[in-house]
């Protein structure tokens, strides 16, 4: 069974022709976050069978000799709410970006593109299910280690996108204002928080010149660090 697994995706590569659209084929696949997370990393190794016939599926969609446009955002600083704006989740569950853009990319370009944002999507899917738990109770333990969870898997994610495109490393962006706001509680664990994001905003904005992100990460970062102290003199923060 597992060898026709691998049989079925080469066949499928070379008769469709498109990285995106294999991409796509993939998406919702159960093993492809992790997958994803390797292929981002360099990596060829792989636990579970099934996750290294995804990991060599994405190398081998990536060899394609194709250009293909994507459509991707940007990061964007919005002055009438004093913040930068990247993407978000809507009422399904899907990705939106606050400024559409379109990129074209290279089959390995492409699918380190793919691999980022579905990785991005689930960090953010994740974040809003612990925050939707502390807005009830900002105190539960419980919800508080998933947030040093997935703040952990974010910090892989960091990682992994090391010395990738612009594009790419965009999806270390968080726009955090909605969650200041106190409709969506809290998206990441606020206590010695800048300083365990150091290095992930650094990876983010290494080689950044345009103006725009520059202030939008600046912009945020401020208004999470400024919550931050307000948690930590309230008590929260040990």
């Amino acid at each position: 069974m597992k060898a026709i697994l691998s049989l079925c995706s080469v066949f499928l590569i070379s008769c469709v022709g498109s990285a995106q659209r294999m991409q796509q084929v993939y998406a919702e696949h159960p093993d492809i976050n992790e997958a994803c997370l390797q292929f981002l990393s360099s990596g060829k190794y792989a636990s579970i069978e099934n996750e290294k016939i995804m990991l060599d599926t994405l190398y081998k969609i990536s060899e394609q000799n194709i250009r293909e446009t994507y459509l991707t955002g940007q990061i964007v600083y919005v002055p009438e709410v004093g913040e930068g704006k990247h993407l978000q989740l809507n009422k399904d569950g899907k990705l939106e970006y606050y400024r559409i853009k379109y990129e074209t990319f290279h089959a390995k370009e492409g699918t380190e593109f793919f691999c980022a944002e579905r990785l991005r999507i689930d960090l953010e899917k994740k974040f809003q299910a612990t925050a939707a738990k502390l807005k009830k109770n900002p105190l539960d333990l419980k919800a508080r280690q998933e947030l040093e969870t997935n703040l952990g898997s974010y910090l892989k994610f960091a990682n992994a996108v090391q010395g990738k495109s612009q594009i790419v490393r965009n999806f270390l962006f968080f726009s955090l204002g909605k969650y200041m706001k106190g409709d969506q509680g809290i998206p990441v664990s606020p206590c010695e928080f800048t300083q365990k994001i150091l290095e992930p905003i650094t990876i983010a904005t290494s080689g950044l010149t345009d103006a725009d992100p520059k202030l939008a990460w600046a912009a945020n970062i401020q208004i999470f660090t400024a919550y931050e102290l307000g948690f930590t003199m309230a008590g929260y923060c040990k």
